[in-house]
């Protein structure tokens, strides 16, 4: 296995509204919310009996990148947590649809299974509400650290920082993977996320990691200013998408930005997501660096044009082969 993710186990819901309902709700545009289980289950019930149509299928910002990986033909793993209720059985089957490994990922016989309610505004922005359910008790004890200790790459989304168990888990990950020389990747995920645990997110990262995954302002939010190569002192390697503008690229030695690819985005809900995982697959594959941006920003590219986090099946392979005749 090149590639094992670790991330909260969701199954998104997402649902098209306008910016009206948007601003009933007092969301702000663009962000994600944690709730409650009492709160996520007061908006799902307004948006079903607003009639909005609602789609569902297993999520998380790592299991997204994993599951895109895992349909390029990256051999994949995921460790999470699940419960033993119908969305717990949705994720699940989701995975093992697209051949990812989850033997890692722990099925809980009490609480609820995690979901993420996807806001979709007619701009293709996204707003998220998430209630996390056993995602969050995710323990290190629980993983088989030897299977782990057979990938590549460890990929996390900073998105676990925000609950005791998984924040201890991604410590204990990470320490253990640098004493097996496994190379980590880091997704910074959400402004928010970063802004409310900035100084824990900078303490996983004391000994540097291999790869860091970022946006313009989750990297503006990080550094705490425009100085993006403040970055440098957390990651050998930085990746920070910009929208329609160019990604920028961090080495070591160097620096320099790669072309976005143009879309007519109908949802940008995944397209970090997506970016991340085309880069992993071109990484996992001995790819240089900057080929592997160019393929990420060409399937995010592809994928801001479908509703969804990710694309049909067969269309990662298909998208594979168009990029390599370019």
């Amino acid at each position: 296995m090149k590639v094992i993710g670790f991330g909260a186990a969701l199954v998104d819901k997402q649902f098209l509204i306008k910016d009206e309902a948007l601003n009933d709700l007092g969301l702000e545009k663009g962000l994600m919310t944690l709730n409650s289980e009492e709160e996520q289950n007061e908006l799902l019930t307004f948006l079903q009996d607003q009639n909005y149509n609602q789609i569902s299928s297993c999520g998380g910002s790592a299991t997204n990148s994993i599951y895109a990986a895992a349909a390029l033909g990256t051999t994949s793993g995921f460790i999470g947590k699940v419960a033993q209720d119908e969305d717990g059985e949705i994720y699940n089957a989701d995975l093992k649809d697209n051949n990812i490994e989850i033997s890692n990922c722990i099925t809980s016989s009490d609480g609820k299974t995690g979901n993420c309610i996807v806001l979709i505004t007619p701009d293709a922005e996204r707003t998220m509400n998430t209630y996390l359910g056993v995602s969050s008790e995710t323990k290190f004890s629980e993983i088989n650290f030897e299977q782990v200790s057979a990938t590549n790459l460890l990929f996390m989304e900073a998105y676990v920082v925000t609950s005791p168990d998984t924040k201890d888990t991604a410590k204990k990950l990470i320490k253990s993977c640098h004493e097996s020389n496994i190379k980590i990747a880091l997704s910074l995920s959400d402004p928010g996320i970063v802004a409310g645990f900035k100084d824990e997110l900078k303490s996983w990262m004391d000994k540097k990691i291999d790869y860091l995954f970022c946006n313009h302002e989750e990297a503006k939010t990080f550094c705490g200013a425009d100085n993006l190569e403040d970055l440098r002192n957390y990651a050998k390697t930085i990746f920070i998408t910009y929208g329609v503008n160019p990604t920028i690229v961090l080495e070591e030695k160097q620096t320099y930005e790669i072309p976005a690819y143009e879309a007519k985005a109908v949802d940008t809900n995944g397209a970090g997501d997506m970016f991340a995982g085309g880069v992993i697959h071109g990484l996992s594959e001995g790819w240089e660096n900057a080929e592997s941006v160019k393929f990420g920003n060409f399937l995010a590219s592809k994928g801001v044009a479908e509703i969804g986090p990710r694309l049909k099946k067969n269309k990662y392979l298909e998208y594979l082969k168009e990029f390599s005749k370019k």
